[in-house]
């Protein structure tokens, strides 16, 4: 029996984690607690924590670590929202059952959100695990990465993810949002211009892309997403008009090389 199974068979273990999650009010706290006895079950550098609309993008997220450039106001949501809405695809993906990802990709994700090199405690995490809750009536989804150093996280790890979370939620959820950094105006302005160049791309039709550069079809896509084929037809089908393409190998190509540009 792994260790990881024996702690989760010790009722008096995770009563205990369980009631001291309850009883957190800040985000000292929370990664106090996550730092503590939590590791033993879900041994993580980073927690990161998106909610919103995924599909028009709207969306706020939470980081928490003790890692140089890895806390909520060294990022804003532009440099956050392509490596959460990929880990939450892929969770759709999954069936919306934890799940181990590769996390080297982060980097070249924040890097072609045009926010310039990742910070070297990004670049060392190998492995994600993610799972998360589904969205309600209103179209809500809250999605959890805990990324690691570790290359293979050990067995029963997407389990005691999944049974900390209810806590995690919970805890976030009764505490004020970690303060997040602001654009300067000046890069802003920066971003206008170049927008003005570029097509702009709706969230959605974003999210399509990154699985169509992945070589997924049109009724994968739909899977994953949770909608149907036609919808993703007619999303290709603004897609190429926006780009001035007739084939979804010149979409990517072309998306590459702007943001390349850019």
């Amino acid at each position: 029996m792994s260790a990881i199974t024996q702690r989760t068979a010790d009722p008096a273990h995770f009563l205990k984690i369980a009631s001291d999650g309850a009883a957190l009010s800040t985000h000292e706290q929370l990664w106090r607690w996550l730092q503590g006895d939590v590791q033993q079950w879900l041994s993580h550098e980073v927690m990161l924590i998106g909610w919103g609309d995924f599909r028009t993008g709207d969306l706020q997220y939470d980081i928490v670590s003790s890692l140089p450039g890895m806390r909520s106001h060294d990022w804003t949501v532009s440099g956050v929202a392509p490596i959460i809405s990929y880990f939450r695809d892929c969770w759709a993906a999954a069936q919306h059952q934890p799940t181990q990802l590769d996390a080297t990709v982060c980097a070249e994700l924040v890097r072609g959100a045009g926010e310039g090199a990742a910070p070297e405690s990004l670049r060392t995490m190998k492995s994600a695990l993610v799972h998360g809750i589904r969205r309600s009536r209103g179209g809500s989804e809250r999605v959890f990465v805990a990324l690691s150093r570790e290359a293979e996280l050990p067995p029963g790890a997407g389990m005691s993810l999944k049974l900390l979370l209810p806590f995690i939620d919970t805890a976030l959820r009764q505490m004020p949002p970690a303060p997040v950094r602001q654009v300067p105006c000046s890069r802003i302005d920066v971003r206008h211009r170049n927008a003005a160049r570029i097509p702009v791309l709706s969230e959605r039709e974003r999210q399509i892309m990154v699985w169509v550069a992945m070589g997924k079809t049109n009724p994968e896509i739909g899977m994953i997403l949770d909608i149907s084929e036609f919808t993703v037809k007619n999303h290709m089908k603004s897609i190429f008009s926006k780009l001035d393409v007739t084939n979804r190998a010149q979409a990517v190509a072309k998306l590459e090389r702007m943001h390349a540009h850019a």
